[in-house]
C-alpha cells in the first residue's frame, strides 16, 4: 500500500502504532463486506436446483434442496418458492426466511415472503413483508401492487392508495351512490372530490372525508373500490343517512337520550334535501336552564364552504367550591347570558379545515355573593361583541400504522360594552394523536389529547375555563365533577390551563346497530385562576374507566374518574 493510499484512507502522521492502521483496517472492511453480501446472494444459480426450478419441477427442487446440506441464498429462494407452489407454506416460509438472512439486500425475498403470508390470509405479515421489500425498491411496481390490494383487503383504503398511488392506481372507470339516499346529488358531487375517468388519489380521499362529514347528515359511510376484468375500478359511496327526524326509533334515541338529566335533543336534518340542518337542546333543570338551537348549510350549495346561525341562552345557578366534596361554597351567584353566533367552516382540503365568525353576547349577574374569590373584574356585566377564528390540520398521518395526529388552535377577541370598555383574548391550542394498534379491525383504540389555553385582558365569570366533567364543557378532567348539587362550580375555574388526556378503548360488543366500547383513563391537568379561590394551581391526576355506548349514531358516555390527590371519586352519564 503506497503512502498517498494509506493518506486518502484518513491515517495521519504521527498517531500512535497501534492506531495508526485503523482506519485503512475500517475502510477495508467497510469495502469487503459488500462483496462478501454479493457473494452469498450470487452463489449457487446456476446448479441442479436452479434448473429443476426453471423446469417447474417442484419435487425436484424440493428433493435436491433437501439433499444439501447448506443452501445458498439462491437456493433457498429456488427452494422456498417450489414449497409454495406445492402449498407447503410453513416450510416455504421458513426457506425464504433463510435465505433473507443470508442477502438481506435482495427485494424478492420479502416480497414473495409477503405472497406466502398473502395465501395464508394472514395479510398484516403479507404488508408488513411487502413494506420491507418496497424500502429496498420503493418503485417495484408489482409490490406495490400487491401492497396496495392487501392494505385494501385489510380495510385500509387510505393506505392501500399510498402504494397504488405511486402506479397510476386504482383509475376510476365509474362513481355510484346509493339510490336511497335523498341529498341532492349536485351536493354529493361536489362533496366528492374525485370522479371518473381519473385516478383516486389519497389527498382527494381525504378532502372528500372532510367534506362529507361537513354535511352532518351522514353518521357512518364509506367508499368501497371494486374492481373490473380491464383492471379498472368502480367506486361505490354507502352511507346511513340521517333524514328528518330519521325513522322512529332513531328520532326518539336521539332526541330523547338527556331526558334522565332534564334534557332533549330536537334536531331536524337535510332540509329541502338541500343537508341544511337544525340541531337543538333545550333543557328545564332549575339549576342550570338552557335554550339552544343552531342552524347551517353549505354556502351556495359548495359543501368546501359551510355557514352556521346559532342562538344560545343560559340562565345558571352557580356554588363556587374548593372541591367537588365536603366544602361549604365560596361564592354564588346567579348568571344569565345570551349569545348569537354566525360563522363560516372551510373544507378546502383534507389537510387543514379553517372557520371565522361573530359573535354577540349580552350578560347579567344576580344574587351574587363574592367571598374572596369573585372580583368586581370577573362580574362585568353589559354587552359584547366577538370575532373569532380557528384552524384545524393533520400535521402526521401514517395510514399503514392507522396513526393520525390532528393539531388545532383557536382565538376569540372580545370587546364588553361596559363602563369603561373592556378587551378581552381567550387562545386555545392542542394535539390528538390516535392510532388503532392492530393492523386490521377496530378492537383497540388508543387516544392522546393534549390542550392548552389562556386569555388576557378583563374576562368575565361566563368565559373562564373550566376542568371537569360537565355537558356543557368539553375540557373533561373525569375525577372531578363540575356540578354539585345540579349547581356548577364544583371544579376548578381559571384563565389558564393545561390538560391531557389518556385513553384505550378495547370494543366488546357491536352489531351494526350497537356498540359498546370500555377502556381506563388517565388525566392530568392543571389551572391557573386569576383568584385563589378558583383553583389550587395543583396538577391534577385522574384515573378510572369510560365506557361508551352508540345507539343508531346516538353516543352515551359512561365515566368512573378517581382524583387521585383527594381520593374523590366521580360518576358522570351523559348523551353526546
Amino acid at each position: 500500500m503506497t503512502l498517498q493510499t494509506i493518506q486518502a484512507l484518513g491515517v495521519a502522521r504521527g498517531r500512535p502504532s497501534f492506531l495508526r492502521g485503523l482506519p485503512a483496517a475500517v475502510a477495508l472492511l467497510c469495502l469487503f463486506l459488500p462483496c462478501a453480501a454479493l457473494s452469498q446472494c450470487k452463489s449457487g444459480a446456476t446448479g441442479a436446483i436452479h434448473q429443476a426450478y426453471e423446469q417447474k419441477n417442484w419435487d425436484e427442487v424440493v428433493r435436491l434442496a433437501q439433499a444439501q446440506t447448506a443452501r445458498s441464498a439462491d437456493e433457498n429462494f429456488d427452494y422456498g418458492m417450489a414449497l409454495a407452489h406445492l402449498q407447503r407454506w410453513q416450510e416455504a416460509h421458513a426457506a425464504l426466511v433463510a435465505g433473507e438472512r443470508q442477502c438481506r439486500t435482495e427485494k424478492r425475498f420479502p416480497i414473495e415472503l409477503g405472497g406466502v403470508a398473502f395465501e395464508q390470509k394472514r395479510y398484516p405479515e403479507a404488508a408488513a413483508c411487502l413494506r420491507r421489500g418496497l424500502k429496498l425498491d420503493p418503485k417495484d411496481e408489482y409490490a406495490n401492487n400487491f401492497a396496495g390490494t392487501v392494505y385494501y383487503l385489510m380495510g385500509n383504503l387510505p393506505a392501500a392508495l399510498q402504494y397504488w398511488n405511486r402506479i397510476g392506481k386504482p383509475h376510476l372507470a365509474s362513481l355510484n351512490f346509493d339510490p336511497q339516499l335523498r341529498v341532492r346529488r349536485l351536493l354529493l358531487d361536489r362533496a366528492v372530490a374525485f370522479s371518473p375517468a381519473a385516478v383516486l388519489t389519497k389527498p382527494q380521499l381525504e378532502t372528500t372525508e372532510v367534506r362529507v362529514e361537513g354535511l352532518g347528515i351522514f353518521p357512518t359511510y364509506n367508499v368501497v373500490l371494486n374492481a373490473r376484468p380491464d383492471g379498472n375500478f368502480d367506486a361505490n359511496f354507502h352511507a346511513m343517512e340521517r333524514d328528518g327526524f330519521g325513522s322512529p326509533l332513531e328520532g326518539l334515541v336521539a332526541t330523547f337520550s338527556g331526558l334522565p338529566y332534564e334534557t332533549i335533543y330536537p334536531s331536524y336534518y337535510d332540509i329541502g334535501r338541500s343537508a341544511m340542518n337544525v340541531r337543538s337542546l333545550l333543557r328545564w333543570d332549575k339549576q342550570k336552564r338552557r335554550a339552544w338551537v343552531a342552524l347551517e348549510a353549505p354556502l351556495r350549495d359548495l359543501p368546501q364552504h359551510r355557514w352556521n346561525l346559532g342562538v344560545d341562552a343560559r340562565d345558571e345557578n352557580w356554588a363556587v367550591r374548593r372541591s367537588s366534596t365536603g366544602n361549604a361554597p365560596v361564592a354564588a351567584l346567579n348568571m344569565e347570558r345570551q349569545a348569537a353566533t354566525a360563522s363560516v367552516d372551510a373544507f378546502t382540503t383534507g389537510r387543514y379545515q379553517w372557520s371565522m365568525g361573530a359573535e354577540f353576547s349580552h350578560r347579567n349577574y344576580r344574587s351574587v355573593d363574592e367571598g374572596s374569590v369573585l372580583t368586581p373584574s370577573l362580574l362585568i356585566p353589559g354587552s359584547g361583541l366577538g370575532f373569532l377564528a380557528s384552524i384545524q390540520g393533520k400535521p402526521l398521518d401514517v395510514p399503514v400504522h392507522r396513526f393520525t395526529l390532528t393539531a388545532s388552535a383557536a382565538s376569540e377577541t372580545t370587546r364588553l360594552w361596559s363602563t369603561p370598555t373592556h378587551v378581552f383574548e381567550k387562545v386555545q391550542g392542542g394535539a390528538l394523536a390516535h392510532w388503532f394498534p392492530q393492523a386490521q379491525g377496530n378492537n383497540w383504540e388508543v387516544l392522546q389529547r393534549v390542550r392548552g389555553g389562556g386569555s388576557v385582558g378583563a374576562t368575565p365569570f361566563d368565559e373562564l375555563f373550566m376542568l371537569g366533567v360537565e355537558r356543557d364543557n368539553d375540557l373533561w378532567l373525569r375525577g372531578h365533577v363540575g356540578t354539585r348539587g345540579g349547581k356548577k362550580g364544583s371544579s376548578p375555574l381559571g384563565d389558564r390551563f393545561l390538560l391531557t388526556n389518556t385513553d384505550v378503548y378495547r370494543r366488546v360488543y357491536s352489531n351494526g346497530l350497537i356498540g359498546i366500547e370500555v377502556g381506563p383513563l388517565f388525566d392530568i391537568g392543571r389551572m391557573g385562576a386569576p383568584t385563589s379561590g378558583l383553583a389550587t394551581n395543583q396538577w391534577m391526576f385522574d384515573t378510572g374507566i369510560e365506557a361508551k355506548l352508540t345507539v343508531l349514531g346516538t353516543n352515551v358516555v359512561l365515566t368512573w374518574g378517581r382524583d387521585l390527590r383527594t381520593g374523590n371519586n366521580a360518576f358522570y352519564g351523559t348523551a353526546q
